[in-house]
């Protein structure tokens, strides 16, 4: 047997050490974040300060979020009520959320990682500037000098901080500033394409705060928030239904809304033909919010139904819209990812929301194949019920809808079932006869068809010697 060993020397001997290396945290922590989602974590803290005031006396129009861009920085500011000095010390800029801090209700940060990592993924230098209600503090971090700093304790440095700060004097709300910014981050925010499409993720992903009446500007523009609206009227009522599921983080409020929008009533009906062909669908598929923050956007994959309980996504389905919100106090209790860009498919919310989503989905496509199949098969206006109910509704705002646990649409006419046509019996032929023999009818014929010479023989044969 082999003999243990016992050191000589003190505890010291036994210690593994296993502290993590700065430049490797830094590295996993952005590797998997995309530069869009980076800046609209920074947008999200802004967007949950002026929730946490708005839940005062505080109106939603009174707060302003600004984020300017350029090759040479990156920055954001708002005035949506600071981050306090004790805040700041303890929790804001700690890698991770320590359990006793409970950060404010119904926000959208998470994970205590979101900040920390866009300003990592942006670039090397980033300041910060907070005047809260009654402290203030700045910090300038140079993220190369903190990597290269061996002391086992992570710490950043204020380079000013006050107690006793009055907000009369430059008011309440946090500015940040990044700059030596990394080589791809300098190409993407000199890109017109890219800020486009920052601008729509923008007006997508927080459309119910640009709704509420909070500001966003991009480089100086205004960004107006996007509607929602179904068809709506009292023969077409689109689902609209409420409910609560409940976790050991908190209650988790799911609303899901489900319908279609408004098309020219020749569309209707008309599936055939190439998809390029359809114009009008491309907002069609499900859009999923977590405490109004859109998760996912213009869903139409196996995670939502489409090609298992229902069929594949195709452009006759183009009208389809479903909107699924869920809110909770805890965003703990909530199905989402790290990043707030995907859903995280082994939550036990998620999959008792995903059920439901497919029954919602199915009674949706019902619906749409009823207006496709009326409009094609009708005789009469009598026979298109569900099509005129369509044509009589209106457009609605989803937040103004009725409830409706389904998609209530008039009831399917029952027409008097008319009798089959009689088929007439047939009886198949078939025989061999000479290759020289076939040719030499066939050409007689003026065919090379084999059927054709067959029933074209037999006609011969029974026009002469049967009907005669």
């Amino acid at each position: 047997m082999p003999q243990s060993t016992v050191a000589s020397g003190g505890d010291d001997d036994f210690t593994v050490e296993a502290e993590p290396e700065k430049a490797l945290f830094v590295e996993m922590l952005t590797r998997d974040i995309e530069l869009i989602p980076a800046i609209m974590d920074l947008l999200d803290n802004s967007i949950d300060g002026a929730r946490a005031h708005m839940n005062g006396q505080d109106s939603a129009e009174e707060f302003c979020v600004e984020i300017e861009v350029s090759e040479d920085q990156f920055e954001i500011r708002d005035n949506c009520g600071g981050i306090d000095l004790d805040v700041a010390r303890q929790y804001a800029f700690r890698f991770g959320r320590p359990a006793e801090y409970k950060g404010t209700k119904r926000s959208v940060g998470q994970f205590g990682v979101g900040m920390k990592r866009a300003l990592f993924k942006l670039g090397d230098v980033f300041s910060i500037e907070s005047h809260a209600a009654s402290t203030r503090f700045k910090m300038t971090v140079d993220v190369k000098a903190w990597v290269a700093d061996k002391d086992p304790v992570w710490t950043f440095k204020m380079s000013e901080a006050e107690r006793g700060y009055d907000p009369a004097t430059n008011g309440r709300g946090t500015a940040i500033q990044v700059t030596e910014l990394h080589a791809s981050v300098r190409e993407d925010l000199k890109d017109s394409s890219f800020l486009s499409l920052l601008r729509e993720q923008i007006r997508f992903r927080h459309q119910s705060a640009l709704a509420e009446g909070i500001e966003v500007r991009l480089n100086g523009e205004k960004l107006q928030g996007l509607s929602s609206e179904l068809l709506s009227g009292p023969d077409f009522q689109p689902i609209n239904r409420t409910f609560v599921i409940q976790t050991e983080h908190g209650d988790v409020a799911v609303r899901i809304i489900a319908g279609i929008t408004r098309l020219e009533r020749r569309e209707i009906g008309r599936d055939e033909g190439e998809a390029e062909n359809f114009r009008g669908g491309t907002d069609a598929g499900w859009w999923i919010f977590c405490n109004d923050r859109l998760l996912l956007m213009r869903e139409k994959t196996r995670l939502t139904g489409w090609g298992e309980n229902l069929p594949n996504y195709h452009p006759q389905y183009r009208q389809f819209r479903g909107y699924v919100y869920l809110s909770a106090a805890s965003t703990e209790a909530l199905p989402w990812n790290t990043t707030k860009t995907g859903i995280d498919e082994e939550s036990r919310v998620w999959r008792q929301v995903q059920t439901q989503i497919k029954i919602a989905g199915a009674d949706v496509v019902s619906v749409i194949n009823r207006l496709k199949t009326e409009e094609r098969t009708a005789t009469s206006d009598d026979d298109m019920p569900t099509v005129k109910a369509a044509v009589g509704a209106t457009l609605v705002p989803t937040d103004k809808l009725p409830p409706s646990e389904k998609f209530s649409v008039p009831a399917l006419r029952s027409a008097p079932r008319t009798p089959r046509p009689k088929k007439p019996r047939t009886k198949k032929m078939q025989f061999e006869v000479l290759l020289d023999r076939f040719q030499a009818v066939a050409n007689r014929l003026g065919t090379s068809t084999v059927a054709e010479v067959g029933r074209r023989t037999f006609d011969y044969y029974y026009e002469r010697e049967i009907e005669d």
